[in-house]
């Protein structure tokens, strides 16, 4: 029988591997790709040798719904040994209250109702007839330009954008959620977040009730004074906490391994639940956080590049400053030579577009067109660090997040007004 060591071991490399993967690696990292490319290729192309298309075509159509079947078998398959091996514990324990078992049925109940409503509910799709409820941001000319979507062909609003997944364009575009299947957008933005914080709440919940279960069975056993046996050699060995909790792993495998599994998921999820209170109060949506790392990669090494040809004196800084319109040309430049991307964006971050479907008018790699080389732009200073126009404060960007502009009665009843004028025409 496997030891709990080995056990440990490998379920916290499973851990870090989905953490890194997540939430650290980028689409390009090697390991990611190996994983996410090669293999996948591989295993593909085997199948398509041995079973034909079809086979392929099958198995392209459940990855699209992988994260949701994942989660529903790890959330439902957690909760069904809660309910059969951690009820009955609790039962026959003097150390959880037999009111935890009616908790949990309602805990189980808002865990369900969070994520049927994250991903039922509109993040906000734009059509050409409602283009008034939801233009309510202006163009920075840097993240977004004003400009046709050159999928669904009308206008592309600042913050929009066109998401390949739902085949529609979404209002104020956080990212795609493969584990809701849905997009995040303004209208269900905040139902996401309460998603997070549901289910973050539920893990602690478990992993603290589940906790004292466990230590209680220790104490009423005394287990610490009790004497244990080798399996293999039968010789004594000295209680400690690791034959401990060899034993108690072994006597309650089922729910040890979902005690590990929250106690794991509250730390991972809560990461997650901070990094986006983070960028919403900073007036940033995730495809616009990771837009934004592009643009400060691009202004450090656009300001790199300047301060040096002025150490070497291939540029006047005198003659920059006595540019008038200096300014202005610097904010065009610094638009022709960011090339910010504006591909996939996934719960951490961008993704490669792999998966276009024949037909479909790829989505345009970039916010701005340019065809510039690297280098062979002017050298010039591109001035001021950019800023965040959306960044209204901690207090508003929070607001714009629990109550939308797009349901505030003014968007409301600009559309209306405007499909009232289409149909008079």
């Amino acid at each position: 029988m496997i030891g709990i060591l080995p056990l440990i071991y490998i379920y916290l490399a499973i851990s870090i591997w989905i953490t890194y993967s997540c939430f650290l690696a980028t689409e390009t990292s090697p390991i990611v790709l190996v994983f996410t490319e090669k293999v996948p290729s591989f295993l593909l192309s085997l199948v398509s040798r041995i079973f034909g298309d079809r086979a392929v075509s099958l198995i392209h159509g459940i990855s699209e719904k992988f994260l949701v079947i994942l989660y529903l078998v790890v959330v439902l398959g957690s909760w069904s040994i809660m309910f059969t091996y951690g009820y009955e514990f609790i039962s026959h324990s003097s150390h959880v209250d037999d009111r935890h078992k009616m908790s949990g049925y309602v805990v189980f109940v808002i865990c369900m109702w969070s994520w049927r409503k994250a991903g039922t509910t509109s993040p906000g799709y734009i059509t050409e007839r409602n283009i008034p409820k939801y233009d309510n941001y202006p163009y920075d000319n840097l993240l977004y330009v004003n400009k046709k979507c050159p999928t669904l062909g009308f206008r592309k609003l600042a913050r929009s954008k066109y998401d390949r997944f739902t085949k529609k364009h979404v209002a104020r575009f956080d990212h795609y959620c493969g584990w809701i299947d849905n997009a995040v957008g303004e209208e269900n933005y905040r139902f996401f977040l309460l998603f997070l914080f549901i289910h973050i709440a539920m893990c602690v919940y478990g992993t603290i009730v589940t906790f004292h279960l466990l230590r209680g069975e220790v104490r009423d056993r005394d287990l610490f004074n009790a004497i244990f046996f080798n399996a293999e050699t039968g010789e004594e060995v000295e209680a400690d906490f690791w034959v401990i909790a060899h034993y108690i792993f072994m006597r309650h495998f089922q729910l040890c391994a979902v005690f590990l599994l929250m106690g794991v998921m509250s730390v991972v999820l809560g990461l997650f639940f901070l990094f986006h209170l983070f960028i919403a109060s900073r007036g940033m949506t995730t495809n616009e956080y990771y837009k934004w790392k592009q643009v400060h990669k691009w202004y450090k090494k656009e300001k790199d590049k300047f301060l040096k040809a002025v150490k070497e004196g291939k540029v006047s800084n005198n003659n920059q400053k006595s540019d008038s319109g200096q300014a202005k040309n610097t904010e065009k430049s610094s638009l022709a030579a960011a090339n910010i991307s504006d591909g996939d964006v996934g719960c951490v971050g961008p993704v490669q577009n792999r998966n276009v479907n024949i037909g479909e008018i790829p989505q345009e790699e970039s916010v701005v067109d340019s065809n510039k080389d690297e280098d062979s732009h002017e050298i010039m200073d591109p001035g001021p660090r950019p800023k965040n126009i959306y960044d209204l404060g901690v207090v508003e960007n929070l607001r714009e997040v629990l109550f939308p502009r797009s349901l505030r009665r003014k968007s409301v009843d600009n559309t209306s007004c405007f499909v009232g004028k289409t149909k008079n025409v």
